[in-house]
């Protein structure tokens, strides 16, 4: 499946991801999918509506080295 159209497609919340890689909503929440999941709902918005970010990695947080081990990393 071509990555060029998942990025402009949008999908509903309860659809299958199409593709594993990091999904993002409208309600700017993002999150890293795997192929077959279901697109979850805002808890507080309900329905939303995703789209394709990226492959795994594309910005996603990473755990920090032996110095902060636990804590969260990312670009936010």
């Amino acid at each position: 499946m071509r990555t060029e159209w998942l990025a402009k497609r949008m999908f509903r919340s309860g659809q299958q991801v199409p593709l594993d890689g990091e999904y993002g909503d409208l309600w700017g929440t993002r999150l890293a999918l795997f192929k077959g999941d279901l697109f979850p709902f805002h808890p507080q918005m309900g329905d939303s509506r995703w789209s394709y970010r990226g492959p795994f990695g594309m910005g996603m947080p990473a755990w920090k080295g032996p110095g902060g081990a636990g804590r969260l990393t990312g670009d936010r």
